[in-house]
């Protein structure tokens, strides 16, 4: 599982509408991030640094932190993002397991 930490902050940050300077919240947001990160994992998803898992690692965090308190579900956008980069990591381990046998 790979991501870039600083990038991650900055654009939760971003999302939430806060400045980038260091706060006191900044560990905060950093264990949602982690959280997020292995939430995916669990789910079978295996974050490559590229923008399109970043950003979905963003919209993870700032979903459940926004949520949290929430009874809600998942908004349909998300769900898919999450479904189609889980499917498509499927697929990269299926191509190499046929390739090497």
């Amino acid at each position: 599982m790979v991501y870039n930490a600083t990038s991650a902050l900055n654009l939760v940050k971003d999302r939430l509408n806060r400045m980038r300077v260091a706060t006191p919240d900044d560990e905060y947001l950093k264990s949602r991030i982690e959280a997020a990160a292995q939430e995916l994992k669990r789910n079978g998803i295996n974050l490559m640094d590229t923008t399109d898992d970043l950003m979905l690692l963003v919209d993870m965090t700032v979903w459940r932190y926004q949520n949290r308190d929430k009874m809600t579900g998942m908004p349909e956008w998300l769900r898919a993002a999450r479904r189609e980069r889980f499917l498509a990591d499927r697929r990269l381990h299926e191509e190499a397991e046929s390739a090497c046998c």
